[in-house]
């Protein structure tokens, strides 16, 4: 099979080394950022991809623009499309599902979810014999590493946040990655693929820019760490519900013991029951590894892994019926206001003018909005769920 790349960065370089170790397929054309051709087979311009003789493209730019517009022109010429790019996916996946279906070629994204972790292709393979009662996990390797780095060896959040930089987890500009972003961009993903619901910005997002290393400290003596967590699945009315937040998680949960840049993605069939997959959800060969998976898928003949059914931009408010405990942490005068709207089961401890509690049963919706309104006073505040704590 001939096949070209959009983009020789990262994870890029990883997909044009893996192919030229597999005498199957031919690399045409490889598409780079001005200034940075230095071999024939790497071209700058665009243009160079459109018209070669490949039947494949694989797109490893990130981003939305020029991605659309690159990868729909391919499509439009008759070439099949792999991408790991979950913004792209996540924003213009149905558009470029119709162009394929169109045209006849091959549209693929499951490395976009999970990096190495197969739990796209599991899903779609799952949802066509058993119910998809929720899926989601610990989808982001940036914010783990951030996580588990605190906890295991009491590092502050900026220095975690550089090691992570360092090491190749975290992007220069991370704000993604720990504002939950990455991780609902990626939980939307699961949604279309389990559910044929690509969800509208209705949601419910936290991630972990407020965690401290008190909050740390006070779960510890509660036997749990901190994770953050992305969520979607069906109510028991039958409506879609997604989420992303931390989770206070006990040494009983299967969070608890996913360190690193490590990722667990997981499903529940009502057949089937908890299905789990850990692995590395980011980085060079594991992201390409998983690109070279739906190579293979495209050579074999795959098409879709959306369907033309496919509801976009359907109403995700059902989190109001989606209820837990939550773990919180504010000053006394927030904590007293927010006692008013979320009753507390318990404080856990009041340290440093901080108090620590947890709260009864309450929606996701209705943390999330009380959070807010605290924050909207100026007041700071740090919550997660807290299922088992």
């Amino acid at each position: 099979m001939k096949v070209s790349i959009l983009g020789h960065g990262v994870v890029g370089k990883g997909v044009w080394e893996m192919l030229q170790a597999n005498s199957g397929y031919t690399v045409r054309t490889v598409l780079v950022k001005k200034g940075e051709k230095t071999e024939d087979f790497m071209t700058e311009s665009f243009d160079d991809v459109l018209v070669d003789d490949s039947e494949l493209v694989i797109e490893c730019m990130g981003g939305i623009d020029p991605a659309f517009e690159f990868t729909s022109k391919c499509l439009e010429a008759g070439k099949s499309l792999i991408t790991s790019n979950k913004a792209l996916v996540a924003a213009h996946g149905i558009d470029l599902m119709n162009i394929a279906n169109r045209k006849g070629v091959s549209f693929i994204f499951s490395a976009a979810c999970g990096g190495a972790i197969p739990i796209l292709q599991n899903l779609l393979r799952a949802r066509k014999t058993d119910s998809i009662i929720w899926a989601g996990g610990i989808l982001n390797g940036t914010t783990n590493f951030i996580l588990d780095s605190m906890d295991c060896k009491g590092t502050s959040f900026d220095d975690a946040l550089a090691e992570a930089k360092r090491l190749g987890y975290a992007e220069a500009n991370p704000t993604a990655d720990i504002s939950g972003m990455d991780t609902m961009r990626k939980v939307m993903l699961i949604s279309m693929v389990a559910y044929d619901i690509l969800p509208n910005f209705d949601y419910n997002i936290e991630g972990i820019e407020s965690v401290s290393a008190a909050d740390f400290e006070v779960a510890r003596s509660l036997g749990c760490t901190i994770r953050l967590v992305g969520k979607c699945g069906l109510s028991d009315s039958g409506r879609l519900y997604a989420y992303v937040e931390p989770v206070v998680c006990s040494m009983a949960e299967a969070y608890y013991s996913i360190h690193s840049n490590t990722n667990l993605a997981q499903y529940t069939g009502k057949n089937a029951g908890l299905m789990s997959f850990m692995g590395q959800g980011a980085g060079r060969y594991p992201t390409a590894s998983a690109i070279l998976r739906d190579v293979t898928s495209v050579a074999e003949g795959q098409k879709q892994m959306l369907s033309p059914k496919c509801l976009v931009g359907f109403a995700c408010n059902s989190s109001k019926e989606c209820e837990h405990k939550y773990f919180v942490r504010t000053d006394a005068e927030s904590m007293k206001a927010l006692s008013s709207k979320i009753e507390t089961e318990k404080v856990v401890c009041e340290k440093d003018g901080l108090v620590f509690a947890i709260t009864k049963a309450v929606t996701v919706k209705d943390m999330h909005d009380a959070a807010a309104e605290v924050r909207r006073k100026g007041a700071n505040i740090f919550f997660a769920a807290a299922k088992e704590a």
